[in-house]
């Protein structure tokens, strides 16, 4: 029985992107001991979930000196005590911090999983820091995954040593889409109806969604320029945000309400219902390691409009699950908008591949085993 050690810095991360996995891997027979931060109540939920030993680390993701520190030494003693034939760091801190105390207590497979970067977006001197960071995560690790094609040649791009050890598993992402959850036969007329009654939508709207974290990072900006453009229309566009709103953007988010064709839900555990609902789904993040909102998208068969940035290059099939428009560019986010809600028929037909692409690419079964197998080795 293989002993697998995975380490996060929010227990969030274990129950919402490893939602099923976990589950799999114990069923194959992994012994799963699970190191991560967060609430007493994500870390309760995870154990409930029983797939392996949960043992708590007071990580904490942003920068906080003491913090780190003790979150060091409790990683540092853990590993003194217990040997894994395989570790795997995943989320920034835990990249960090786990890397440095599997190589100090040389455990025998030492992984780091990068699923984006916090600091795309970044330049100067904290760009560098953050790099430096990640250079001795990398020097740390005999391996290194990443989870999308694209945010591989973006480490490339700072230098062969960040991709020399690594490799993208499949067609990357990091748990894959359920075919059989996100299905829109799966989802009534009734339902539709009902769920469009209770957003305010009336029957003939062109429902335009977006689905994740509401931030400013994830487009918020972008996204009041376009319902303003909308509210200028005389057609019927609806805009429906579904997810939690990031602390800080509460004043914009008011702000987009008040023009008065945005409904907001915050964070749900099924989504599926939203796509149906929806003729377009928007993806104007300005960073992403792998968009899985985008294949999510694609296979309940609703097209993609995003930006051309890292992770959604590989989420967002061009011509086939969407369209990608150069960062920041609002105009054009909108023509395309225009043009769907304009020529549904001609829509439906262009995008009629995306579900059969997305299974093809990155169905939730396959992404397991490719990571089943990779952990067996």
């Amino acid at each position: 029985m293989k002993r697998l050690c995975l380490v996060v810095t929010d227990a969030i991360s274990f129950n919402v992107l490893y939602r099923g996995q976990l589950e799999h891997l114990k069923a194959k027979g992994f012994q799963l001991t699970l190191l991560c931060g967060g609430s007493a109540d994500e870390i309760e939920l995870l154990r409930r979930r029983d797939v392996g030993k949960v043992v708590p680390i007071k990580m904490v993701r942003p920068p906080r000196i003491g913090a780190d520190l003790a979150a060091l030494l409790q990683l540092l003693f853990h590993f003194l005590r217990f040997r894994y034939d395989m570790v795997l760091v995943a989320t920034p801190k835990a990249i960090l911090l786990g890397s440095i105390t599997a190589w100090l207590t040389r455990q025998s497979r030492r992984v780091v999983f990068f699923k984006g970067r916090v600091y795309e977006n970044f330049s100067g001197f904290s760009r560098s820091l953050y790099l430096t960071f990640d250079r001795i995560a990398v020097f740390c690790a005999h391996e290194v995954l990443f989870v999308s094609r694209s945010l591989m040649a973006e480490y490339r791009h700072a230098g062969d040593f960040f991709t020399r050890k690594g490799r993208v598993l499949g067609g990357g992402s990091s748990n894959g889409v359920n075919a059989d959850h996100f299905d829109p036969e799966n989802v009534s007329n009734d339902k539709l109806e009902e769920l469009k009654k209770s957003l305010g939508i009336e029957p003939d709207a062109f429902v335009v969604l977006t689905v994740g974290r509401i931030s400013m990072e994830k487009g918020l900006a972008e996204m009041e320029a376009l319902t303003k453009r909308a509210a200028q229309s005389t057609e019927n566009i609806r805009f429906v945000m579904v997810g939690p709103i990031e602390a800080g953007c509460e004043s914009v988010l008011t702000r987009i309400q008040t023009i008065g064709n945005v409904s907001h839900v915050g964070f749900t555990d099924d989504v599926s219902a939203y796509f149906a609902i929806a003729n377009v789904h928007l993806f104007l993040t300005h960073r992403e390691g792998f968009g899985n909102v985008a294949i999510e998208a694609a296979v309940m068969g609703v097209p993609t409009i995003g930006f051309d940035v890292v992770g959604v290059r590989d989420s967002v099939a061009e011509g086939v699950s969407g369209v990608r428009v150069p960062f920041g560019d609002v105009e054009t986010v909108w023509q395309h908008i225009e043009r769907m809600r304009r020529n549904p028929k001609e829509t439906e037909q262009i995008y009629s591949n995306a579900r059969q692409w997305a299974l093809e690419n990155f169905d939730q079964n396959h992404v397991w085993e490719l990571f089943e197998r990779y952990c067996a080795r």
